[in-house]
């Protein structure tokens, strides 16, 4: 049975939301990886930074 063109037009908005929602979610996932290596790159240079100061 054929869609109306109110239902696709409804069905289109849906797949919209959904795609910016993914969207939403990849960025703040990006986020989040980032903040994780930058801080983790930091405390070893930190370490490092301890370790030569402590000899």
């Amino acid at each position: 049975m054929p869609k109306t063109l109110t239902e696709l037009r409804a069905d289109f908005q849906h797949l919209r939301r959904w795609r910016k929602s993914v969207e939403q979610a990849q960025s703040y996932t990006f986020k989040a990886v980032i903040t994780i290596i930058v801080s983790g790159f930091l405390g070893a240079v930190w370490l490092g930074v301890k370790a030569m100061l402590g000899k």
